[in-house]
């Protein structure tokens, strides 16, 4: 960082904005990275000051992501902000909250929550569903039809046993189903798993590579029904203010477009694809990649 081109921020947004600017050119060098986060304090002083839990559950492959952060974004931990160091804990818990990427993990969480509905809806009641990497699967609070019952089966897959065991003591009276499942499973076994209508992948495609994600892709769609749909999350590149959660967080996500998620397909024979498209959420931060198979 030039100090004779650096300008005194007068809030700690302003600071956080300007950490931002530089986070952007110093992802690839993670020493750098880390002294600018923590203000260039070698790596074994003090603590960083961080508005949530750092990055080490990782629900279903390296990387992913920590199923504590995402409730504490959601707003429904608040016991968390008592774990927290002292100092301006309460502004970057709110700029962190407000950034566009956190609002996007809760626009993500509707949508899901809209497509179980819609599902159930369509299939009256009827509806196997599987959700993949499912941390601690918050979207089913704003399901309606999970509420009521109106569905025949939900199976929530984790490899993390906290995870399922929170799951479990939140869910399992609306008669959600957990099972301990690692990506290895799912290449190689799991014959039990298949023949659903909706399979949903929150943000498990974000830390796997083209390679691992286009083969979960082919293997999770022949688990469907003919007419069933895959639905899987991953953030777009180039949204705004993340680099700064990122340098926090520990996180590296795989950024795709809207060709590089289609291109996820092209382990599928393709007259077995009844219809794909990729849809944004308001924010344009997230996409969606939705393909039905063919029947």
């Amino acid at each position: 960082m030039d100090n004779g081109t650096q300008q005194n921020p007068n809030s700690l947004t302003e600071a956080i904005e300007q950490l931002e600017q530089h986070l952007r050119h110093l992802r690839d060098d993670e020493a750098d990275l880390l002294a600018l986060a923590t203000g260039g304090a070698p790596q074994s002083a003090a603590p960083r000051v961080v508005p949530f839990p750092r990055r080490r559950e990782r629900p279903m492959g390296e990387g992913a992501g920590n199923a504590v952060l995402m409730d504490y974004l959601y707003g429904i931990d608040s016991t968390l902000r008592s774990l927290l160091p002292d100092g301006p804990t309460d502004e970057l818990f709110r700029y962190a909250s407000s950034a566009p990427a956190s609002r996007a993990l809760r626009s993500r969480r509707q949508l899901l929550a809209r497509e179980i509905d819609r599902c159930c809806d369509q299939l009256s009641g009827q509806a196997r569903i599987l959700c993949v990497g499912c941390g601690h699967l918050r979207e089913v609070e704003l399901a309606r039809s999970l509420r009521h019952g109106q569905f025949r089966e939900f199976v929530a897959l984790d490899t993390q046993t906290l995870s399922l065991q929170t799951v479990e003591a939140c869910y399992a009276a609306l008669g959600v189903l957990t099972q301990q499942c690692t990506l290895d499973d799912l290449f190689y076994g799991r014959p039990d798993l298949t023949r659903f209508d909706l399979i949903y992948s929150p943000g498990l495609y974000e830390v796997l590579d083209d390679h691992d994600a286009r083969d979960l892709t082919r293997n999770l769609f022949a688990r469907l029904l003919p007419g069933g749909r895959l639905l899987m999350g991953n953030f777009l590149p180039g949204v705004p203010d993340i680099a700064y959660l990122e340098g926090l967080l520990d996180w590296r996500p795989h950024y795709r477009s809207d060709a590089c998620l289609l291109d996820l397909l092209l382990g599928i024979p393709y007259n077995d694809i009844g219809g794909a498209r990729v849809f944004h959420d308001l924010g344009n931060c997230v996409a969606f990649l939705e393909v039905t198979r063919y029947g």
